[in-house]
């Protein structure tokens, strides 16, 4: 297993779009046609449902 899915997931305190929970968009910027990887998971505050999120790299200075 990876090491993301040892990890705990990230709490969430703002409503999110159901393609960003369903891993159909980039979880931080909502890209849909750009190439995505594993971001982890988040839980959405007052579920106790786990979401596997993805992510386009925005948020790595690219």
């Amino acid at each position: 297993m990876t090491e993301a899915a040892h990890s705990a997931p990230t709490l969430v305190e703002r409503p999110v779009s159901i393609a960003r929970r369903h891993g159909q968009a980039c979880f931080f910027c909502g890209a849909v046609h750009k190439p995505m990887r594993s971001a982890g998971s988040v839980q959405l505050r007052g579920s106790d449902r786990v979401w596997p999120i993805v992510t386009c790299g925005c948020r790595e200075g690219k």
